[in-house]
């Protein structure tokens, strides 16, 4: 069990989501652990604010 990042909830399986965080010891980010609930809000926060994110085709 561990810890969401943002709500505090225990939940068994957590969403490892890469975060910036500008540190020495982490420049290029590090991962943090949200839940569903949690990550559902991000991303509806993230389309609300950026707008839709349309994925590249290779």
């Amino acid at each position: 069990m561990a810890d969401c990042e943002l709500c505090g909830l225990a939940k068994p399986t957590l969403v490892p989501v890469r975060v910036q965080v500008h540190t020495l010891a982490n420049p290029e980010g590090a991962y943090k652990g949200l839940c569903q609930d949690c990550l559902a809000s991000c991303e509806a926060a993230f389309q609300q604010h950026f707008g839709e994110k349309k994925e590249e085709k290779k």
